[in-house]
């Protein structure tokens, strides 16, 4: 039988645009939340109380893109650096074992009051018919919310656009060509039905927690007929697409040559837009693009630090505003500050909310910041719940302690954005069961992220490739793409 449980803290934030107020009260009951504010006292007889001091309640955050790499990408030995010779640089290493990275990303999350998550498309070096299962099963035991993308790509594993392959092999050193031949192809589904027998396959062994979404990489990484044979999967299943778009200039560079009539209309035109679907980074967006998310109600996702690590600049977020793009809240496995701290992201989306022109909106509000965090990515999940504390909505819930308020008249929404930390929350629960809470041993971090560490270190000592080749590998990338552009 589930736990009937009260939290008692000083403030409540029920999430959307409503303020907080004073007197937290939520009683949970069978995963749910049975009451608020007084009538959760009345209703409490019998129930365990959780005394929260002088924190406030709230619903609790969704990082809607990140892949799953509970390690810092310093610890697993790549160096920030453009995204092209960054993400070639992994091929410097041998197969990760997946669970240990994957149980720590939860683990971290959920310190740091995440209770939902977008697994985006990854490989760890094995196919994902092998990768998925155990992913989702670590996943399941750390019990946060997780949405799952099956990844499928069919092109431009090495070069984009895939058309410049020849080319680029031509030029390149002799002791790089059999190299640059190994990893000319994705390690993902390149099958529409394959990728759609997998997404059936897991669904039905998932548990309550647990959705899927199809995850093609990238439009550049993604023929037209796999995409629009996804998008049909997709509609047929009520699931959703979640990719990457226009993260680097190198990027925007091959799908102007890719989609002459502009990347978004392509996507509109093979139906990977829409409510249920949703895109990474959009650094490079046009106005055109911008419309046409808003329009189709498409999210899109900001990762705002990982953006500037790997050198493609930040989104543009006050002109997305402009536009009316639906916005939720990232990671990337990147943070500015490199320490899967959403707080600190949120802060600088915050900062980049406020346009330098004339034209732009005054910034995000504290509430509208605080939505793009919970509901904005909530709603990408596949799953019940608005991410709101109201009553008879899935009981996934955070308590906060930012500090003190200083000024009693400093709005605490905005104490809140302007100061808060992961490392401030003080419980997180999930469907009602208590995942975290100060002072608990409810994860042992210490011992999650040395088996991590473990992996990791396994992986560069068997790796199948010479590190200065890789490494000579993403300089002459590079070099082409400086050429090409």
């Amino acid at each position: 039988m589930e736990e009937t449980i009260l939290l008692r803290a000083a403030w409540l934030w029920e999430g959307g645009m409503a303020e907080p107020c004073a007197e937290g009260r939520v009683l949970v009951r069978a995963g749910r939340i049975a009451a608020l504010g007084a009538a959760a006292e009345r209703q409490a007889p019998g129930a365990r109380v959780i005394e929260l001091g002088a924190a406030v309640l709230m619903p609790g955050l969704v990082c809607a893109h990140q892949h799953g790499r509970g390690l810092s990408q310093l610890l697993l030995g790549y160096p920030d650096d453009r995204l092209e010779a960054w993400a070639n640089r992994r091929r410097g290493r041998g197969i990760l074992p997946s669970a240990p990275l994957v149980r720590l990303a939860a683990a971290r999350m959920l310190r740091h009051g995440i209770t939902g998550c977008i697994h985006a498309n990854w490989s760890y070096g094995r196919p994902q018919a092998e990768e998925l299962p155990e992913v989702m099963a670590a996943y399941a035991q750390s019990g946060i919310r997780a949405a799952i993308c099956v990844g499928v790509a069919d092109r431009g594993a090495l070069v984009l656009p895939e058309e410049d392959l020849s080319r680029f092999v031509a030029g390149l050193p002799a002791g790089l060509r059999g190299l640059a031949g190994e990893v000319s192809r994705h390690p993902f589904m390149a099958d529409a039905r394959e990728a759609a027998a997998l997404f059936d396959a897991l669904a039905r062994a998932a548990g309550p927690r647990l959705s899927f979404l199809f995850g093609p990489a990238a439009p550049h990484w993604v023929s037209d007929g796999l995409l629009s044979e996804l998008a049909a999967a997709a509609r047929d299943r009520a699931a959703g697409l979640h990719y990457h778009i226009l993260e680097s200039p190198v990027q925007r560079a091959a799908c102007d040559r890719l989609y002459p009539e502009g990347t978004l209309r392509r996507l509109a035109a093979l139906g990977a837009l829409g409510p249920r679907h949703s895109a990474a980074h959009g650094v490079f967006l046009s106005a055109d693009d911008m419309d046409l998310l808003a329009r189709t109600g498409t999210t899109l996702v900001l990762n705002p630090g990982s953006n500037m690590r790997l050198g493609n600049g930040p989104p543009p977020v006050a002109a997305l505003m402009r536009a009316g793009v639906p916005l939720a809240l990232g990671g990337d496995d990147c943070e500015l500050a490199d320490d899967r701290d959403p707080w600190g992201e949120l802060r600088l989306v915050s900062a980049l909310s406020r346009g330098g022109d004339a034209a732009s909106p005054p910034g995000l509000s504290p509430g509208a910041l605080l939505r793009m965090a919970t509901a904005g990515g909530r709603a990408l999940l596949g799953q019940p719940g608005r991410a709101v504390l109201a009553v008879g909505e899935p009981a996934d819930i955070i308590a906060l302690d930012p500090g003190p308020r200083g000024d009693p008249s400093l709005p605490l929404a905005a104490l809140l954005t302007g100061r808060a930390r992961g490392a401030d929350t003080r419980l997180t629960m999930v469907a009602g069961e208590v995942l975290w809470q100060a002072g608990a041993a409810l994860a042992d971090l210490p011992g999650l992220e040395q088996a991590a560490l473990e992996a990791a270190r396994a992986a560069a000592r068997h790796a199948s490739r010479d590190a200065a080749d890789v490494e000579a590998l993403g300089r002459e990338l590079l070099r082409f793409y400086a050429l090409s552009c």
